[in-house]
């Protein structure tokens, strides 16, 4: 059984608004990915795994025990973001992604690095 936005929250990152926010990112990455022609796909592959990176970083930094720990993973998360962002930039560079899917990738990017900020100095 799948967790979904609905049902009781189980574990410590379905709290944080950032994972949701990265789990969005994701959907955005793949619905782009998919579109991605054969020959650039291992480009594509780059930004889809830098994506998935994001969340799950996000998630096993909330569910650590110590502010060192939480603050590697935050910051770990934060870099898969901004290499989501870089991605994307070259996938447009190239044509391959429209400038109207780039820019939706980074504006989303940039948020989640925003929300991992604070998460960051908090655990510093």
């Amino acid at each position: 059984m799948s967790q979904t936005h609905t049902t009781p929250h189980r574990f410590v990152h379905h709290r944080l608004e950032v994972y949701h926010g990265a789990l969005e990112l994701l959907r955005v990455v793949h619905d782009a990915y998919k579109g991605v022609p054969r020959g650039y796909r291992s480009f594509a592959d780059q930004l889809l795994r830098a994506a998935g990176a994001v969340a799950a970083l996000i998630g096993e930094g909330a569910n650590r025990y110590t502010h060192g720990q939480k603050r590697q993973r935050f910051t770990e998360a934060r870099g898969e973001a901004d290499e989501v962002a870089v991605h994307a930039e070259v996938l447009a560079t190239m044509g391959i992604l429209s400038e109207a899917t780039a820019s939706t990738i980074l504006s989303q990017a940039d948020r989640i690095c925003a929300m991992l900020t604070p998460l960051i100095k908090r655990h510093s």
